[in-house]
């Protein structure tokens, strides 16, 4: 195997790979990166950033649990799979203090390898959910983005129509009108009438920004017969009349 295929183990003591019965077996197939104490270890587990750190507890002079609840408890390692080796009395504090194996000592180094590599197979298949979920997620916000780029783009070339509206959109588009509203209420948090108006009342403050147009032909221009109706509608939108508009542009 590659040195590049090979998973990160951080293993906390040397004495483990030195007296385990399948300390080739790792070498061979894990990258091992080791340590010969408890804050060494932590700094080199936060930098790494290895698949599964290895630490034997029974050694009393070493942290203990207490270095499995900060490497848990720590943003940038709380994902490191966590073996702990140590007496048999201890396996319940360490499964609680949040180790992910537990393996009484004397321990098997068969039985460690085998742990070590069960983990790194469930971190792989993990990833490798997480990249097809993210690539799923891709997909879906591309399918909804032309969705919306289609409506707006419907929605424009109809500004003008005083009658163009929701079953038109949704006969267009090839939906039901149910699931067309549906469909924006989850993307937008909007209805599709608040969709259309939104996109009229934006382009209207556009044309009256150019200080060229009258009320009413903008009015007209975004599918609005009656231009004091649509008065009152902008001022609903913008908290302004069209005039507050057009006379704010001729002071400038």
């Amino acid at each position: 195997m590659n040195s590049e295929d090979r998973r990160p183990v951080l293993i906390i003591d040397k004495s483990i790979i030195r007296s385990s019965l399948g300390s080739e077996a790792l070498a061979k197939n894990f990258q091992l990166m080791e340590s010969n104490s408890d804050q060494e270890g932590l700094a080199m587990a936060r930098e790494l950033k290895p698949d599964v750190m290895v630490y034997d507890i029974s050694d009393p002079s070493h942290g203990g649990l207490s270095v499995c609840r900060q490497l848990k408890s720590d943003a940038y390692t709380g994902h490191v799979s966590v073996i702990l080796l140590g007496p048999i009395e201890q396996r319940t504090a360490g499964l609680q203090a949040g180790a992910d194996g537990y393996i009484s000592t004397p321990y098997d180094g068969h039985v460690l390898t085998l742990k070590i590599e069960n983990l790194v197979r469930l971190r792989n298949a993990m990833r490798g959910r997480l990249a097809q979920e993210m690539a799923v997620q891709s997909e879906m916000d591309e399918i909804s983005d032309r969705f919306l780029a289609k409506l707006e783009q419907m929605v424009f070339e109809n500004i003008s129509d005083p009658n163009f509206g929701v079953k038109d959109m949704a006969f267009r588009i090839g939906i039901s009108v149910s699931v067309l509203y549906r469909k924006l209420r989850s993307l937008k948090g909007t209805t599709v009438n608040e969709f259309v108006k939104k996109i009229r009342m934006e382009r209207a403050m556009k044309l009256l920004e150019t200080g060229i147009y009258p009320v009413n032909e903008v009015a007209a221009s975004i599918g609005y017969e009656d231009s004091k109706y649509f008065s009152r509608e902008f001022r609903k939108f913008f908290g302004k009349t069209p005039m507050e508009v057009k006379h704010r542009i001729h002071r400038q």
